[in-house]
């Protein structure tokens, strides 16, 4: 059933197969021009599902798009959150917004975020993007129509390389067992996941026999084939008794030449831009819409351009303002380089496969978080990598293994999801026994940026802190999380390091004293040519106190703002900053903690994390070890009991308040109190 007007029933839109590849045609080039106008996106797998999307969107599925929460509308969850423009753009050509809208993705506060959300756009039924979830979901469902004798129907869009998560199996065996006719999982095969062919990542066939063993009926389709997709959606309305699954056979980047069956576009926008051999221009005439003239491009990208130019006023009137502007590089003066942080580990793992004893696991995101770099150089040491595909609960089980065993196995995946899918796993395999297992705890924080809420590790110091144990190293730059790496790989027992993913200031050097488990006292001396020669840097066990002001402690990337901070301060107000750099926050450099809660009665703890997250691990060790009689005035900067959102990295750590410039807005006030003003 069409597009559908809730009110009366009947039926508003409808359209031919023609029509629909028409219609998909179109919903490609709106993609294309949105991933281009964004910078990122995942080009391949919108480009392999479209035509899935415009026969639900615009065929098959009863729905209304000016009532939106229609309670007897059928369901739709993208259990693939990734694909999120595909859905974006079949919501837009259904009448639930503007299409050209959707050219805002990935933007800040644009509600097109790089992994739907469901609290900020119409027709979004799941916020979705951490895969293996949404099928389950689906299961809920379908169960409440069952229960309800409701007559909407519940479909769900799956990757094959999804497929290699245990909870989609658990959610597939349970449809089955009850009996969930009401259910369609369409399953997009377009055989690529991030990390190479899924058959060589975790091999899933036979994928149809498998469904059906599980109790499912199985159909295989071309989806491409506008006529078998709407097919295999009438028999599985017509199947009674048990779920279907319909294997929709695809090819990854489907109508643009330079991006079909390439893994390389999984998740990037066009290489050239707007125009070149890889680029827009190049995708819109291999798609071959002919409404989409250069008029009409150029119209459309300027409503991104001028989306986010209103975007950036907002944000800089909302900043601080000082006397002058000391952002990063915005001056003669005070240079820094700027690095990856995961560039850093990267060269560690490269250092440590040298040890025998070294294992590493890759969990399809292996160039990414650079754990490739364990044999990138060195194809010997491939037979000590182990691909666990999309499966961070089993990998850590299997890592767990390996180290009983004698090995020192890295695992690794975006923070969010290696710390926090497989925490039972964490806390009761890898801690409870003290296994000496590693974790990867890449592109943590805000740092990715326009991937979004799903994808920003926001709780995972206190989530593995709490752990009894776990070890915890959260450095502040490239150089530095080398180095931690390297120390965390040989402390005995489980271990994490967490680092980000985008470029952040160098402000150590490879002479910068390190010392695991013990802080760095860093102080401002004076403006220079380049930023980190301003500040001299000992360890905590060397310094002595010289009276300052007040002290910010802080961990990570909010390192270099704390000490932008304190060079602000100085210059504009004369005050004195003592700065902790608390590299290693389990365990954590106590007595330097209370040392600086003593010697300048004023501390800010600094986190580009849910705050009090290491706040609240600083606030207890200064009032467990209080030796002194002296008020004590603190402060927590961190982001506010708040998910992340979809945006620019700089432009989040603004948004939320993180960066030096509110920092030493804060420590003025809380230095202002102290000297009663």
């Amino acid at each position: 059933m069409p597009i559908m007007d809730s009110k009366t029933g009947k039926v508003k839109r409808d359209y031919t197969i023609e029509e629909l590849v028409d219609k998909a045609r179109e919903m490609r080039a709106y993609n294309m021009v949105a991933i281009t106008a964004a910078g990122s996106g995942h080009t391949g797998g919108t480009l392999s599902v479209m035509d899935i999307a415009a026969a639900l969107y615009l065929k098959k599925i009863r729905h209304d798009p000016q009532n939106p929460n229609w309670e007897d509308r059928d369901r739709v969850f993208w259990s693939t959150g990734h694909k999120a423009p595909a859905l974006y753009v079949a919501l837009g050509e259904a009448g639930y917004f503007p299409v050209k809208e959707a050219v805002k993705l990935r933007k800040l506060w644009s509600g097109f975020e790089g992994h739907p959300n469901r609290l900020t756009l119409p027709g979004v039924e799941l916020s979705a993007g951490s895969l293996g979830q949404g099928l389950g979901v689906a299961v809920g469902c379908a169960l409440n129509a069952k229960l309800e004798s409701k007559a909407y129907r519940v479909y769900c869009i799956n990757g094959d390389g999804e497929l290699d998560e245990g909870s989609i199996w658990e959610a597939i065996m349970c449809a089955a067992h009850y009996k969930l006719d009401n259910l369609v999982s369409i399953v997009d095969r377009n055989g690529l996941q991030i990390d190479g062919p899924t058959e060589e990542v975790m091999k899933l066939e036979s994928l149809v026999a498998k469904w059906r063993a599980f109790g499912w009926n199985s159909i295989e389709i071309d989806g491409h084939n506008m006529k078998e997709i709407l097919a295999a959606l009438d028999e599985a309305a017509k199947m009674k008794g048990k779920p279907t699954v319909i294997i929709a056979k695809t090819v990854k980047g489907k109508g643009v030449s330079y991006a079909e069956n390439v893994v390389a576009y999984h998740g990037i926008a066009p290489k050239d831009g707007r125009s070149g051999k890889e680029s827009l221009d190049r995708a819109l005439e291999n798609i071959g819409d002919p409404s989409f003239t250069k008029e009409k491009v150029d119209e459309l990208l300027k409503i991104a351009d001028d989306y986010q130019k209103e975007v950036n006023k907002k944000i800089e009137v909302s900043m601080p303002q000082f006397s002058r502007n000391y952002w990063w590089n915005s001056a003669n003066g005070m240079k820094v380089e700027m690095d990856a942080t995961r560039n850093g580990f990267g060269r560690a793992i490269k250092k440590l496969g040298s040890d025998k004893r070294v294992v590493a696991l890759g969990a399809d995101i292996t160039s990414s978080i650079r754990m490739n770099e364990f044999y990138a150089e060195h194809p010997a040491r491939k037979k000590r990598f182990f691909s666990m595909g999309i499966a961070e609960a089993n990998m850590t089980v299997v890592a767990s293994g390996l180290a009983k065993e004698g090995k020192i196995p890295f695992i690794g995946s975006y923070g969010v999801f290696i710390t926090g899918r497989n925490w039972d796993q964490l806390r009761t395999t890898v801690c409870y026994n003290n296994f000496n297992v590693k974790v990867a705890d890449a592109h943590g924080g805000i740092s990715v940026g326009q991937d979004g809420a799903t994808h920003q590790a926001l709780e995972e110091i206190s989530n593995m802190c709490y752990l009894p144990n776990m070890h915890m190293v959260i450095p502040c730059d490239a150089i530095e999380t080398e180095k931690a790496t390297e120390a965390i790989a040989f402390v005995e027992g489980p271990g994490v390091v967490r680092y980000a993913r985008e470029a952040t200031p160098l402000v150590s050097t490879i002479a910068t004293p390190y010392k695991f488990a013990l802080a760095n006292i860093i102080r401002y001396r004076g403006e220079k040519k380049n930023f980190i020669e301003a500040f001299e840097v000992r360890l905590s066990s060397d310094y002595e106190s010289e009276n300052e002001d007040l002290s910010i402690i802080a961990c990570g990337p909010m390192v270099a703002e704390a000490m932008r901070a304190a060079y602000i301060l100085k210059e504009e107000y004369r005050i004195e900053v003592r700065i902790l750099n608390v590299h290693t926050v389990k365990p954590i450099d106590e007595e330097a903690i209370i040392k600086a809660g003593e010697e300048t009665g004023v501390i800010i703890t600094a986190e580009e994390h849910q705050v009090g997250g290491f706040g609240n691990i600083v606030a207890g060790v200064i009032a467990r070890g209080k030796r002194y009689q002296a008020p004590l005035l603190m402060e927590m900067v961190g982001v506010e009991d708040k998910f992340g959102e979809s945006g620019a990295p700089w432009e989040l750590m603004k948004t939320f308040g993180l960066t030096a410039e509110h920092i030493a807005q804060r420590a003025k006030k809380l230095y202002q109190r102290k000297k009663g003003e």
